[in-house]
């Protein structure tokens, strides 16, 4: 037999099970399900959407949706077929009258458990899972009870009898009816509570090409779906075989056994997923750039001549942070004073493993490198992969003229998502390394005490503000800390979810203030302005601050009643459960996109209102003039330093193909083991600090609030 022929076989098989598909009631509901599914993934959300992120969102919220209530529409199936006859379910069809009641049981249950257990988004996750679990089962009755009832009242008219793919038909009807209601309903909530901006759609315009591919994504999404389905189906069919065989006549909860196994199965395909990326993106968390070959010369930082920490220890981003120092010219040449040389410590995770040793190594450095001579001293916790904002601490050395010391305490050493776990850890490392300055600086002088501040931004940010949890905002005092600085806090924040709640018991005095600007402080009393010591500083549409993974099965606190949602919350969305969870798991994607040099406040981009928060936060000052001098130079900085990564990695890569072909000849390559001076001709067009740069500066946020926008929930 010819390979087209196999092929045309193969295709001719598939083409049948997927004509039977519409048959089975559980796998209809399904379709159904994900049909109406589609209609609520186009809701608007934190950010807008490119093409392929939507058809991404479509499709993998009609899966879940197909998988739910199909899983749902079989049980309420088993139950009527053991409900009815001789308990029999193999090779049987529920009665329509049984199946309907049925279905009304399901929903009658669905109601009852939403009714006692209404949303709370500080309830137990076992209440949550059981309401879950009451909505689908509710969903998956009324998608069986509808196509039961259609198909009852096609059966009753002689001409519909004559129709081809009848089923087909009323599913596909049933679904466009009820995607047309989620719109309109969606339509009428914006009617009623105004649509917050309204030049923010939920996908943006698109290419030509960009439709394309996302046309073949949504396609691909389609194809999944069907493999779902004939996965489900397959499943069914082979445990109820087998069951009859092993068991008998009697197998009870066979149809649904076979949908719960392709939950399960997928589940697996997804954990087993993560655990692959995992793993590949801990071995390239540390491999050494080669725009950063070689350990610096400046005994001012940590792996430098002085340093008590080797280059090989601080991983990727601490090469980076130590080796992008200011220098004191480059600090003159901005502000117009003169200037020292700043400190930057790097406390690398890979020295030891051990926090206490890692702290005590840390406070050694701090001894060997001066860090204790400068007037103020920032301890700045890193995101997972140790990394600490360049544009941060470039400006905090600006604002000081060079007399810091920036420490980076090292916790992990791979990317925030994956070192979630560590965090508590990280809160330790940070404590044990305040209070060993602490003790440091209280037996120095008083006149030579220097002002200990710390900075988190992101992972960072929850760590920093952690070191108060459970204690209250007085242990920020406690720890030695006068001021401190958070930008982008996540939404696992134990500080900021216990200050949030009950501000009046954590922050009885006062000292932390969250504004989704520094602009917004100047509606601060004066009083108030005098008491805030911690500043955050959370974007209303930043999806670190709002994601949540347990806003899948229960709404959370930002999506209660539309008239007390956050600024730049869309007010016509409803929360859907899955659905909302996968729209904003985009938006944390999408929310962390940034572009070299330009500074915007939009998501998780906080560059734009560093200058000001740490001058707020830190008490520190500048003229108008250095202002914008820092403004600017910190976007230049970014700018070059990207270019030489840029044109770093290109030559790297280029190098080794080269090499590499050599090789296979033959031939000894040594000539090419080392790269360009980035110093030299390579990078002559970069911008230098001085050049005119025609940079886009957002404008200020138009939707600012007062402090107190952030709700007590």
């Amino acid at each position: 037999m010819s390979m087209s022929k196999t092929i045309g076989s193969q295709l001719r098989h598939v083409a049948r099970i997927i004509r039977r598909t519409p048959a089975q009631p559980a796998v209809r509901a399904g379709v159904l399900g994900a049909a109406v599914s589609v209609a609520g993934s186009y809701a608007r959300g934190l950010l807008p959407r490119s093409a392929s992120d939507q058809a991404m969102a479509t499709g993998v919220t009609a899966s879940v949706n197909y998988l739910l209530t199909a899983t749902a529409a079989a049980a309420a199936e088993t139950v009527a077929l053991y409900a009815s006859g001789d308990h029999r379910v193999h090779g049987r069809k529920a009665p329509p009258t049984a199946l309907l009641a049925t279905d009304l049981a399901f929903i009658g249950c669905g109601l009852a458990v939403e009714k006692l257990f209404p949303p709370d988004p500080e309830e137990p996750m076992q209440v949550s899972l059981i309401r879950f679990g009451g909505t689908f089962a509710m969903r998956g009755g009324m998608a069986s009870a509808l196509v039961t009832a259609v198909d009852e009242f096609l059966g009753l008219m002689p001409v519909a009898s004559r129709w081809r793919n009848r089923s087909f038909l009323a599913d596909a009807a049933l679904g466009a009816g009820l995607a047309w209601l989620a719109v309109a309903n969606r339509h009428r909530r914006a009617q009623r509570y105004g649509l917050i901006d309204p030049d923010r759609p939920a996908v943006v315009h698109s290419s030509a090409a960009d439709t394309v591919r996302a046309t073949a994504m949504g396609v691909a999404a389609g194809v999944g779906m069907l493999v779902v389905a004939g996965t489900e189906q397959w499943l069914a069919r082979t445990i109820s075989g087998r069951l009859v065989r092993r068991v008998g006549p009697v197998d009870l909860a066979t149809p649904w056994l076979g949908h719960t196994a392709a939950l399960a199965l997928f589940a697996a395909g997804g954990l087993g997923a993560f655990t692959v990326v995992k793993k590949r993106t801990e071995r390239g968390g540390d491999v050494l750039e080669a725009a950063y070959p070689e350990p610096p010369t400046s005994e001012f930082v940590s792996a430098g001549p002085d340093s008590l920490f080797g280059f090989d220890t601080i991983g990727k981003e601490g090469r980076r942070f130590v080796l992008m120092a200011l220098t004191p010219p480059e600090i003159e040449r901005v502000m117009g004073e003169p200037a020292m040389a700043p400190i930057r410590i790097v406390a690398g995770f890979e020295s030891t493993r051990d926090t206490r040793a890692r702290a005590a190594l840390c406070l050694a450095e701090m001894d060997r490198l001066g860090a204790f001579d400068r007037e103020l001293i920032c301890v700045a916790s890193p995101t997972g992969v140790g990394y600490v904002s360049y544009v941060f601490t470039e400006a905090l050395e600006y604002l000081t003229l060079g007399n810091c010391a920036t420490v980076m305490p090292q916790y992990a050493l791979v990317p925030s998502a994956l070192a979630l776990g560590d965090t508590g850890d990280g809160a330790q490392l940070q404590r044990l390394v305040l209070r060993g300055i602490a003790d440091r600086v209280a037996k120095l002088p008083e006149h030579r005490r220097p002002k200990v501040v710390q900075f988190g931004e992101s992972l960072g940010a929850q760590v920093a503000l952690d070191v108060a949890h459970p204690h209250g905002a007085h242990a920020f005092a406690k720890e030695g800390v006068s001021a401190g600085l958070y930008l982008g806090v996540p939404f696992r924040t134990l500080t900021w979810n216990a200050w949030i709640r009950d501000r009046a018991r954590f922050d009885p005095e006062g000292v932390m203030c969250a504004v989704s600007e520094p602009a917004s402080l100047s509606q601060l009393t004066p009083e108030e302005r005098e008491r805030m010591s911690h500043l955050m500083v959370v974007h209303h549409d930043d999806p670190v601050n709002k994601f949540g993974y347990r806003q899948a099965v229960r709404p959370p606190w930002w999506m209660g009643h539309p008239n007390t949602r956050p600024p730049k919350v869309p007010r016509e969305v409803m929360w859907r459960p899955i659905t909302t969870f996968i729209i904003t798991l985009i938006d944390l994607k999408n929310g962390m996109q940034l572009t070299p040099g330009e500074f915007a406040r939009r998501g998780h981009d906080y560059r734009i209102d560093t200058v000001d928060s740490i001058v707020a936060a830190y008490g520190l000052e500048c003229t108008p003039k250095q202002h914008a001098a820092i403004e600017k130079a910190l976007r230049a900085r970014e700018v070059e330093w990207a270019r030489r990564r840029l044109v770093a990695r290109k030559f790297a890569a280029a190098r080794d193909a080269i090499n590499s072909t050599l090789s296979k000849w033959g031939v000894a390559s040594t000539s090419l083991d080392s790269l360009p001076d980035f110093d030299s001709r390579i990078l002559d067009s970069a911008p230098s600090f001085s050049d005119e740069l025609a940079f886009a500066v957002a404008d200020q946020d138009p939707h600012a609030e007062s402090p107190s926008d952030y709700p007590i929930v």
